[in-house]
């Protein structure tokens, strides 16, 4: 019998302790709530913003001193107590309960997954950092949600409300790709290079590098259009893609809206670069391809989308899409980066690491 090679490519997959984690189904889908929970309260808040339903509830974290908030118009009146001059309308405080409502259940699905992920895979290092520090940060964000609410804040605080959020989104799909995909640690051929973990090829790492630039222009642009509507900036010019036809802007707030522009102009070109380097890249997964693909089909539908708002006399549904839209390229580019950092389904390693090893006691 011939000695096991040594040089055989090592995984972290987990054989000796259990199950490993990619068979873990109930982890993977508490992973993938969680993903599609903080998209969903980031489209909420959006909706929020735009409807003026932000002092929908005018104390935190109840809603009117309750649990569950008053729905009739008679009772808002009476209780409400809050910075606006007129009171606000139910379906103003039904939005924002809703969008308390789903960040707290959001929490406690994350609360679930790093119980699970440090019970079942505390071996799997990754995946249990990345999630406990989703957890850590969505707390964060909570807690700014509520000083917000509370107060009438700069709008740089705002901003950075909306940062965080977008962050824990990163987090949340880092966790979910780390534990459904795998990476060899091999560098014998010593043409790969190191790249947050796992190991890249060096072909693989200029896609990699490409994304994570359209992944940040991306974030960048579309803060800058939040930190524009939260200084009365977003709607100051009514036509696309110049402000009321000068080249120039005409005020400062003007200046603001079209930087917002000239840099979502920048990461429009960037992101469709990008998807377009990867979707050329060989020996990839069908769901890194599909995504490179989305890359082009959502970056235009937010660029029309940005474009309607001016064309709608910014209605709210542009306006409430606009942020949803720019939150999923945001998403899909952060995909593309996990799945190029982390791009053999766990069922294959585990079936490659089982080859071998049957290889090596022949």
């Amino acid at each position: 019998m011939e000695s096991p090679d040594r040089s055989a490519p090592e995984t972290d997959i987990e054989t000796a302790k259990g199950s490993p984690i990619w068979r873990d189904k109930l982890l993977l889908t508490l992973l993938s709530i969680a993903v599609l929970g903080i998209i969903l309260q980031i489209t909420l808040g959006g909706v929020v913003r735009v409807t003026g339903s932000g002092d929908g509830c005018p104390d935190w974290p109840t809603c009117f001193g309750q649990a569950f908030p008053p729905l009739d118009q008679e009772t808002i009146d009476r209780l409400y107590d809050g910075p606006r001059p007129t009171t606000p309308r139910p379906h103003n405080v039904l939005l924002e309960y809703s969008h308390r409502t789903v960040g707290t259940l959001l929490g406690l699905t994350i609360i679930a997954t790093v119980i699970l992920v440090w019970v079942r895979h505390r071996s799997s290092k990754v995946v249990a950092w990345l999630a406990t520090s989703e957890l850590i940060l969505i707390f964060i964000v909570g807690m700014i949600g509520g000083v917000v609410v509370l107060r009438d804040l700069d709008p740089a605080v705002r901003t950075l409300h909306l940062f965080l959020a977008e962050i824990v989104v990163f987090l949340a799909i880092l966790s979910l790709v780390g534990a459904a995909y795998a990476r060899r640690s091999s560098d014998a051929d010593g043409n790969s290079s190191p790249w947050l973990w796992g190991r890249v090829s060096d072909e693989h790492h200029k896609a990699l590098n490409l994304a994570a630039i359209a992944g940040v222009m991306t974030l960048v642009a579309l803060l800058s259009g939040s930190y524009a509507v939260w200084k009365e900036a977003g709607a100051v010019c009514a036509s696309w893609p110049f402000c009321g036809g000068d080249f120039l802007p005409q005020s400062g707030l003007a200046w603001i809206h079209m930087t917002h522009r000239v840099i979502s102009l920048v990461s429009i070109l960037v992101v469709l670069y990008a998807g377009h380097k990867v979707w050329r890249l060989p020996n990839i997964s069908g769901a890194l391809r599909t995504a490179a693909l989305a890359s082009s089909f959502l970056i235009f539908a937010q660029m029309l989308m940005g474009a309607a708002n001016p064309w709608t006399t910014f209605a709210e549904w542009a306006r409430a899409g606009h942020l949803s839209l720019a939150t999923l390229v945001w998403v899909d580019m952060v995909f593309i980066i996990a799945l190029i950092l982390r791009p053999i389904p766990g069922r294959e390693l585990s079936k490659a690491s089982s080859d071998d090893a049957n290889a090596n006691k022949a």
